[in-house]
């Protein structure tokens, strides 16, 4: 049965809520976080340099075997163009390199060099832990059942670059670990985007993929989205103003912050809203075919428990509330303050101590953590 289009402003509230509350949401959410906590980890702990999100997508299919170009624009449903701009980044980074492909003269493979095999073998590292985390967050069982459901997707959505692991081959596990998450919310924003577009909305990019999902019912602020998604509020700028050309959005003034802005979706946003459901519908029909209805059901509701224990995207559609005292935290983390509260926290820190003094506390607390540790 049809749910009533009860409006909120001019968006039906039905459109509005499968809009926040859908699978592909929730799935490129922990994707986002397993990303950002990776490269934060890789970054700032172990000295890699030059990193950035997007790498991820392709590193994850580079390490099984080294594929050629136009496979891998293929798996992440991208252009040619975009798979070997992407590749130059990584390469003048120095963690792949670029090899004869003895099938095809015409064509070259990407081969990691032996910094970007050591970048791998340190994130297969940090993301079991990140994957005990999330396991010890929804229960083991459930996560090793959300896991599997995700390397079915993998399998199903297509196109495929498997191959036989190594008997040396230290990821032949990465088929069935949240690893697989990367690669299939790679591919399902793509679909989403290029049905989006089949429906008239033309000038879209990716990149308008990370700011047009968090767009609460009372407007988001650019530094709400920026921290959201660990990028600098001036790229974030950047973008925001380019779908306010498109006609997209609109800022108005923010009635908490007389020097600050909301970002809110125009009328022509509130399409783009309803055209990107009507997309999500499409996409899970194809979900419950290569999954069936049973798995699909047991994947929607394990991916909506983790996303809700992880907090994502909370601050956007939570309710308003003073920016200075933290939401209180629910559940089976209520003992743990949320990625946001410690955001919040360590920035208050950073202003009241200055540089220096921060930088003492960092290394006392790393030593007190070890110690507890050992």
């Amino acid at each position: 049965m049809a749910l009533p289009a009860t409006r909120i402003g001019s968006e039906p509230m039905a459109v509005q809520a499968r809009y926040r509350d859908n699978l592909a949401r929730h799935l490129i959410g922990i994707s986002r976080d397993l990303q950002s906590r990776l490269l934060e980890s890789l970054s700032q702990d172990r000295g890699f340099e030059g990193l950035r999100l997007s790498f991820g997508p392709l590193l994850a299919l580079v390490w099984r075997r080294g594929p050629p170009l136009g496979e891998i624009a293929g798996a992440l449903g991208i252009s040619g163009q975009a798979a070997s701009q992407l590749a130059n980044l990584i390469e003048n980074a120095g963690y792949v390199e670029r090899v004869p492909n003895p099938a095809d003269r015409r064509s070259k493979r990407l081969e990691l060099t032996p910094r970007g095999k050591q970048l791998v073998a340190d994130s297969i590292r940090i993301l079991d832990a990140i994957e005990r985390e999330y396991a010890g967050l929804i229960g083991a069982a459930r996560y090793r059942r959300f896991t599997r459901a995700v390397g079915g997707l993998h399998r199903g959505l297509g196109p495929d670059l498997e191959s036989p692991p190594s008997p040396v081959d230290p990821f032949g596990r990465a088929d069935r670990s949240a690893v697989v998450l990367v690669l299939i919310t790679e591919r399902i924003q793509s679909r989403l985007m290029q049905a989006t577009m089949a429906r008239g909305h033309d000038g879209l990019k990716m990149s308008h993929g990370r700011v047009l999902p968090l767009i609460g019912p009372e407007g988001s602020r650019i530094r709400e989205i920026a921290r959201i998604q660990r990028v600098s509020r001036q790229a974030m700028s950047a973008t925001t103003r380019d779908l306010q050309s498109l006609g997209y959005l609109i800022r108005e003034p923010d009635p908490t912050d007389g020097r600050g802005a909301l970002l809110k979706l125009t009328p022509r946003g509130i399409a783009l809203i309803e055209d990107a459901v009507t997309a999500l519908d499409d996409l899970e029909s194809d979900l419950l075919r290569i999954l069936g209805r049973a798995r699909l059901a047991d994947l929607q509701k394990t991916a909506r428990q983790l996303y809700s224990a992880l907090h994502l995207e909370a601050e956007i559609f939570g309710s308003r509330r003073d920016p200075e005292k933290p939401a209180p935290v629910e559940g089976p983390i209520a003992l743990r303050r949320n990625g946001r509260e410690l955001e919040e926290l360590a920035e208050r820190l950073c202003r009241s101590l200055g540089h220096e003094d921060t930088t003492r506390l960092a290394a006392l607390l790393d030593r007190r953590t070890r110690r507890t540790e050992d």
